[in-house]
């Protein structure tokens, strides 16, 4: 029985790594899959010795209680990164906020977003595509609170500016809150939990970018 159920892994993993032939081999080996649990790994802390591991950018991100998995930026147009991982899911940010994703269950597409994630007005408004079920140009009316805080990231305490958006599409009742971590300094995201789809959980996200 062990031996059957090796075989399936192996034949799985097989059609997992398959899938990224388009892409350069060197990103092969730090790629782990989004939908499927059974190549997440269990929740750990990216030390200074793990970033030090990766040739390039990679994004740690986690749908709700499971297991994490590792996107590797594989495309960057002006300043929109796309993330790829090894079963075809692509997400797509910009300054630090997922605006579209590729190849999950539930895909999500912002059509008009803002250009800052802390804007200076109170309201924002954009537009959203939700695909299975699909609901096109629904208005996302935004608004947005700040304070100062602390992470710990690459085993350091970074401070930070924590900006919660707080979201509601009235045409299908859909509420909620996202937070953005803000470096203070680079003014980079850092980290972000953002909901992109009501039947899917909190997106959590750490960043860690090479240059």
């Amino acid at each position: 029985m062990t031996g059957k159920v090796s075989m399936i892994r192996l034949i799985a993993l097989l059609f997992l790594l398959s899938s990224c032939g388009n892409l350069p081999i060197a990103y092969i080996s730090n790629f782990s899959s989004v939908n499927n649990v059974v190549f997440g790994f269990p929740e750990y802390e990216i030390t200074q010795d793990i970033f030090d591991n990766y040739e390039n950018s990679f994004m740690k991100i986690r749908f709700g209680r499971g297991p994490h998995a590792i996107l590797i930026l594989a495309y960057v147009d002006g300043d929109i990164y796309e993330w790829v991982g090894a079963d075809d899911v692509s997400i797509f940010t910009r300054k630090g906020r997922i605006i579209k994703t590729i190849g999950l269950p539930h895909n999500f597409e912002l059509i008009k977003y803002r250009d800052e994630v802390l804007p200076s007005l109170k309201f924002s408004y954009e537009l959203v595509n939700l695909y299975n079920p699909d609901l096109y140009s629904a208005m996302m009316k935004e608004s947005f609170a700040s304070k100062k805080a602390s992470i710990k990231k690459l085993e350091k305490t970074v401070t930070v500016t924590r900006i919660k958006e707080k979201f509601n599409i009235d045409q299908i009742g859909w509420r909620g809150a996202n937070y953005y971590y803000q470096n203070l300094e680079t003014l980079e995201i850092e980290r972000a939990e953002q909901n992109i789809h009501p039947k899917l959980p909190t997106v959590r996200i750490e960043y860690y970018l090479k240059y």
